[in-house]
């Protein structure tokens, strides 16, 4: 449901350009290509290359691998180097360390254009985000970023409760 979710937001917005932060076995990666142009492209970033021969090996059987680029660096780094290299993109989900998703939120602001769309997995984190009583530090590290972007000026945003919670923002 997720990944179909992620085409059809792809098609629908009209997105050429991406940035996922937390490839893993590819399969968002392969969802959201698949709702690229032709021309589309999008960027996976993965602190390791673990997975990827079997991210490649059905990025090739779905026809997609030649929208895609694998990148093996940290995302804090990586993303950092695109602002420093004044590269944007239409759209970026992240979905990887939720001990960095505040550093992925601010740096992501700086990498999309008005209108750009960003999307966070696992923002309900099992539903534990709603206990306040949980001390987990993952836990309270996503509970405050939900509380954070929806008192954020500069963005609108809708958390929807779809897999495991997915925070949909559009960059005002």
């Amino acid at each position: 449901e997720q990944g179909q979710f992620l085409e059809i937001i792809v098609k629908l917005c009209k997105i050429s350009n991406c940035l996922e932060i937390g490839r893993f076995t590819g399969l968002s990666t392969l969802c959201i290509a698949k709702g690229l142009p032709k021309n589309g492209k999008i960027i996976a970033i993965d602190n390791s290359d673990e997975f990827l021969p079997l991210a490649k090996k059905y990025w090739k059987k779905a026809g997609v691998q030649d929208k895609i680029e694998s990148v093996i660096g940290q995302g804090v780094d990586v993303m950092q180097s695109y602002i420093d290299r004044q590269f944007f993109f239409d759209l970026i989900f992240i979905d990887a360390d939720k001990n960095n998703y505040p550093n992925y939120y601010e740096l992501s602001l700086q990498l999309l254009p008005a209108n750009g769309l960003m999307l966070f997995d696992n923002m309900l984190w099992g539903g534990d985000v709603a206990d306040i009583s949980n001390t987990n530090l993952q836990t309270k590290i996503i509970h405050k970023l939900n509380k954070k972007i929806l008192n954020d000026d500069r963005v609108d945003f809708s958390l929807l409760p779809l897999a495991d919670g997915i925070s949909f923002i559009r960059k005002k």
